[in-house]
């Protein structure tokens, strides 16, 4: 009886001793599951900070190629723009980071705060871009008014009344389909076109050749625009040539105006115009600049699986300093 007693002790001490040992074999391999993960989790926010500061390295590379352009012109040929568009190809390495950059003047985009109806409306069809409603009051078919409804609804957004125009939208449309009503003020953001009926994404991203919305309209600048940067369809449709130009005047004067770009200073550009045909008003030459002041720069930076977009708008004066207005990042 004696003899079983301890055999049993034995077979319990001997059950204890593998429970203990199983249960800190199950903390040891648990220790190291979570150092595993620490260790995981402080690499990946090495890398996101890493790229957040290769984002901001890039901007600054950026901003000095501009601070170094002092040229009185602006064009797509100079390096501010030549070397940060190679980069798609090669990208700049800061450590381990990579990072691609890319400005954009926005003195070649029309100012939305500033265009007249005419010029919207023509640009607009220049490019096919427009809101179809088979439901509006004037009768149109299903194509024809396109652009002269988003350009109407566009300034109906911006102006003070709460009148809309034929084709336009105010007060009462906003509320009728759920929208913030219009800020009857100027746009503070170029994507307030968001915010407009009629307005989707698909306008404001570039399709193939043709541009978007974001392509073409700013918020920033006096409204004059860079010659030398600017869509075709921008420097087309910009109203002031004479009324009695025809057609074959008209495309002579834009074919050997575009063939003459870049003008690297603004006395190029009147000299051609007073060459071409000196009863070319002064207004008309007034609507152009060959420099540029305020540009937007993005960049994206990567490290493995880590990445960051960081969105900067810059202004530079005339003597070539650039100041940094405005910071958006996209982790």
């Amino acid at each position: 009886m004696k003899h079983s007693l301890k055999n049993n002790r034995a077979g319990m001490a001997l059950v204890s001793v593998l429970l203990m040992s199983a249960l800190l074999i199950a903390l040891y391999l648990r220790f190291l599951d979570n150092a595993g993960l620490q260790v995981r989790i402080d690499s990946r926010q090495e890398a996101v900070m890493q790229t957040r500061w290769a984002a901001r390295a890039g901007v600054e590379y950026a901003i000095a190629l501009l601070f170094q352009d002092k040229g009185l012109g602006d064009s797509y040929g100079e390096s501010w723009k030549t070397l940060t568009d190679a980069t798609a190809q090669e990208p700049l390495i800061f450590g381990a980071c990579s990072c691609t950059v890319t400005v954009t003047d926005e003195s070649a985009k029309v100012n939305v705060n500033k265009a007249d109806e005419a010029f919207l409306a023509a640009l607009f069809d220049f490019y096919e871009l427009g809101i179809i409603d088979n439901s509006a009051l004037t009768g149109e078919s299903e194509r024809r008014g396109a652009a002269s409804r988003l350009s109407s609804r566009i300034l109906d957004y911006i102006d003070e009344d709460d009148t809309p125009r034929t084709l336009g939208a105010e007060f009462s449309t906003y509320v009728m389909h759920g929208y913030v009503p219009p800020r009857n003020g100027p746009m503070v953001d170029i994507r307030e076109l968001l915010e407009i009926p009629g307005i989707s994404s698909d306008l404001m991203v570039a399709s193939g050749t043709r541009p978007g919305l974001l392509d073409l309209l700013t918020v920033y600048g006096d409204g004059k625009i860079n010659i030398n940067t600017a869509l075709e369809g921008v420097v087309r449709c910009a109203q002031g040539l004479p009324a009695d130009y025809d057609h074959e005047r008209r495309e002579d004067y834009f074919s050997q105006l575009l063939a003459k770009r870049p003008f690297m200073e603004l006395a190029g550009f009147t000299n051609f115009i007073v060459a071409f045909d000196w009863q070319i008003k002064k207004e008309y030459t007034n609507r152009f600049i060959t420099h540029a002041n305020w540009f937007k720069i993005n960049t994206h930076a990567q490290h493995g699986e880590a990445e960051r977009w960081l969105e900067a708008l810059v202004k530079r004066d005339r003597p070539g300093q650039c100041r940094v207005v405005r910071y958006v990042e996209i982790p």
